[in-house]
C-alpha cells in the first residue's frame, strides 16, 4: 500500500518546506520536507552526493526535496505503517504514514496504534489527538495543529487544508501565522497584532527578524526554518522569566532575579568552611594554646641558647 496524492500533500503542506538546513525545535539539524540524517534514505543520499553529514546552512533544491519526500515515504516509511497496522481504508492509512514519518516508527507502539489494531478508529483518534505534541519537554502548538489534523484524517477521512507557512497575503487566519506573530512581539519586532494574516508589517518584521539570525534566507515567509527558530526562541525566553520569577524580595523589597546561583554555592562553601574551622579551632582552643606556648617556650629558648653561644665565644 502507498500514500495517496492527497496524502502526499497532506504530509508536505505539514513538514513546509526548507530550502536550507536548520536546528528544529528539539536541535535536530533538519532540511526539506523534515530531512534528517535520522533517515536511512535521505542519509544515503546525502553522503553519496556531498560525503559530509548534513549541517547548518546546507542547500536543498525543491525539485530534489520533492524525489526525495515520494523515495522516503514509499520505501521507508509506509513499509513501517503497513506491516504494523492492516487492513486500514486509504486516508487512514494516509494519517498513520504521516504520524510515522513525524515521529518515527517508535509511534506505533502507542496506545493510539494498540487501539486502531483492535478496531477502536474513534478511540485511536482520540487518543493520537493528545500524543506526540511535545519536544525537549515542552509542548509544540505545531505539533499540536500537526495530530488534531492527521485525528481528523483518521477519523472521518478529511484531509483539510492544514496551513503551515506563510507563502503570501492570507485571506483567513493562520495558527502559525499567528503563533510567529505572537512570538516575534515578544522578541522586540512590530508585526502587527497577533492576527494570523501575513500583512506587510509581519513580513517586515519576518525580515528583520530573519536578517538578525543567519543562515535564515530573508525572504519575509514564515518557513519552517523561521517558525522553528522563533520557538526554540520563545522557549529559552519563557525559561529565563521563570528563572527570574525564582527571585526572592529583600528586607527593602528588592528583587534579586537575575541572581547568579553558582556565585552563591561558592560563598555559601566558603561560609560552612569557616564555621567548620572556627568550630574546630574552639573545641580544641586549650590544645592549640598549650601547643603554641609549647613551641613559643622552645622557640625562645633556642634563640636564648645561641645568643648564650656567641657571648661565650
Amino acid at each position: 500500500m502507498k500514500v495517496s496524492e492527497r496524502g502526499l500533500a497532506f504530509i508536505a503542506a505539514h513538514e513546509g518546506f526548507a530550502s536550507r538546513a536548520y536546528l528544529d525545535p528539539a536541535g535536530v539539524v533538519t532540511i526539506g520536507y523534515g530531512f534528517t540524517m535520522r533517515s536511512r534514505i535521505f542519509a544515503s543520499w546525502w553522503l553519496s552526493r556531498y560525503g559530509s553529514a548534513l549541517k547548518v546552512g546546507d542547500v536543498l533544491s525543491r525539485a530534489d526535496a520533492n524525489k526525495l519526500l515520494l523515495t522516503m515515504l514509499d520505501e521507508e516509511y509506509a513499509p513501517l505503517a503497513a506491516k504494523a497496522l492492516t487492513h486500514l481504508t486509504q486516508t487512514e492509512f494516509d494519517a498513520c504514514v504521516s504520524v510515522v514519518y513525524n515521529l518515527g516508527a517508535r509511534a506505533l507502539r502507542w496506545k493510539w496504534a494498540d487501539a486502531l489494531r483492535k478496531g477502536d478508529r474513534a478511540k485511536a483518534a482520540d487518543l493520537l489527538a493528545r500524543t506526540g505534541v511535545t519536544a525537549v519537554g515542552r509542548v509544540l502548538k505545531g505539533l499540536e495543529r500537526r495530530r488534531s489534523d492527521e485525528a481528523k484524517l483518521l477519523a472521518s477521512g478529511d484531509y483539510g487544508s492544514p496551513p503551515v507557512a506563510s507563502t503570501g497575503d492570507e485571506v483567513s487566519a493562520n495558527p502559525a501565522v499567528r503563533e510567529a506573530q505572537a512570538v516575534l512581539t515578544k522578541l522586540g519586532y512590530t508585526p502587527g497584532p497577533a492576527d494570523g494574516l501575513a500583512g506587510q508589517r509581519t513580513k517586515a518584521a519576518v525580515r528583520a527578524f530573519q536578517r538578525d539570525n543567519p543562515p535564515l534566507l530573508v525572504d519575509g515567509q514564515i518557513g519552517p526554518a523561521t517558525l522553528s527558530l522563533l520557538s526554540r526562541l520563545s522557549a529559552k525566553r519563557g525559561t529565563e522569566h521563570a528563572g527570574a520569577g525564582l527571585g526572592l524580595a529583600g528586607a527593602g523589597g528588592a528583587s534579586l532575579a537575575g541572581f547568579h546561583w553558582q556565585t552563591a554555592l561558592l560563598a555559601g562553601f566558603c561560609l560552612l568552611l569557616l564555621v567548620l574551622v572556627t568550630g574546630v579551632i574552639w573545641r580544641f582552643r586549650g590544645r592549640i594554646s598549650a601547643f603554641a606556648t609549647s613551641v613559643w617556650r622552645r622557640s625562645g629558648a633556642a634563640r636564648w641558647s645561641g645568643r648564650a653561644s656567641t657571648a661565650s665565644s
